[in-house]
């Protein structure tokens, strides 16, 4: 094989594990909000840990520069978009609506007010397309306002494809840096936007900034473009060797300036970059068969589930919290916090991780699986002999129970 030949696409284990380390990251941050922790000392090293918000800020961006990756890996030249969209709507959509639907009983049952504008903007995945702080902060389930970024990805990749499709592989890390600079510039362009009045969802930060540096889908899908490239260039041998643990050590780097930085270059701009060397790192990896912590068995099936933990994690730990004042509660709802001691909340924390491990794998066998199995590709027509000779078998003018109309 010459070096103008493009690698075999394949699966990449390591990037599968990779999700878990970013789920964790989100659970660990979403945690904070729960305030268990009784020592007010404690309950700050714990905010101090995530980094304020910003090791949820980080797994956000994982999952866009990450999504764009795989997608492109495994995308074809004569992939047809109507059936991509397909795949990804069945993979995405009876989850998303499920967990949504849990999430407004819980709300009910919680006697906290519906508002009807910003539960259709999340339940159509559309919420962050509008700058108004209600339609992230009285979502029925919070996180799904990735989601709905995730989901303008999906709907412009086939025509994103066929652009990084055509650029030329001396080119690809040309584009690469370029998307990446754009996002790290994005704070400093919209300062313009920093002297307005925050809102909810960021109250020390002015809300239209904050809207359009982390939850407007435009500038969000440049770290979902920044994916595909690396994707295009780990495929045409164009990776620059970069190994795993230098790769892991740079993002841990950039994780600890952040803590020096304002906030605003906290929501996405350091990230895209050294997320892509980890990422192009591990692909590399697994390409030559060398094994990862994350590429075992184990982190790929957890990474397998790792979607469905997303959606339901928040409505499951602000249950369960709430459960223990014996309350009901909803994403919006305010509940009394049960506080503990060190230990205790420790324990509590770790509980809620598991239980939410044990419901994700629910979600994703009972339903996601399925859903996948029979929804994501269209089912074969039977050929006119085969017609024929179901005809000519006795019964052959019912259809078949099983909806299988193949030829037994």
């Amino acid at each position: 094989m010459t070096s103008t030949q493009e690698v075999a696409s394949g699966r990449l284990p390591s990037l599968t594990g990779l999700r878990v380390i970013a789920i964790l990251f989100v659970f660990l941050t979403h945690g904070v909000a729960l305030s268990v922790f009784a020592d007010s000392a404690v309950e700050q090293r714990y905010s101090v840990l995530t980094g304020y918000g910003h090791m949820g800020e980080l797994a956000v961006s994982t999952f866009f520069v990450l999504s764009g990756f795989v997608l492109t890996w495994m995308a074809k030249p004569t992939d047809r978009a109507r059936l991509f969209w397909r795949r990804r709507f069945v993979r995405v959509l009876p989850s998303h609506i499920l967990i949504a639907l849990a999430s407004l009983g819980m709300f009910v049952l919680a006697g906290e007010t519906i508002r009807v504008g910003p539960a259709l903007a999340n339940l159509f995945l559309v919420q962050t397309w509008f700058p108004d702080d209600s339609m992230i902060w009285y979502q029925l389930n919070g996180p799904t306002w990735g989601l709905s970024v995730e989901v303008a990805c999906y709907a412009a990749f086939p025509l994103l494809y066929r652009v990084i499709i055509k650029i030329r592989p001396s080119r690809l890390w040309f584009w690469a840096l370029a998307a990446a600079f754009v996002v790290l510039m994005l704070p400093l362009l919209t300062q313009p936007l920093s002297g307005y009045a925050p809102g909810r969802v960021f109250p020390n930060q002015s809300w239209p900034q904050a809207w359009f540096l982390y939850f407007f889908p435009l500038p969000r899908s440049l770290e979902f473009v920044v994916g595909m490239i690396l994707a295009r260039i780990v495929k045409t041998r164009r990776w620059i060797g970069l190994g795993v643990l230098p790769a892991t050590l740079l993002v841990a780097g950039v994780y600890m300036v952040l803590y020096l930085l304002p906030q605003e270059y906290g929501y996405a701009a350091l990230y895209p970059l050294p997320m892509a060397l980890l990422i192009g790192a591990l692909a590399t990896a697994d390409l030559k068969g060398d094994a990862t912590p994350l590429s075992s068995k184990p982190m790929v099936r957890l990474g397998d589930m790792s979607y469905a933990f997303y959606l339901l994690h928040i409505p499951v730990i602000f249950a369960v919290h709430a459960a223990f004042a014996g309350e009901w509660v909803g994403y919006a709802n305010k509940y009394t916090r049960e506080q503990w001691g060190t230990g205790v909340a420790i324990l509590f924390i770790a509980g809620l991780y598991v239980l939410c491990w044990f419901l994700s794998w629910l979600l994703y066998t009972r339903v996601e699986v399925p859903i996948i199995r029979r929804w994501s590709m269209p089912r074969a027509r039977p050929s006119a002999p085969e017609r024929q000779r179901a005809d000519a078998q006795p019964g052959g003018d019912r259809p078949a129970e099983t909806g299988d109309l193949s030829p037994r």
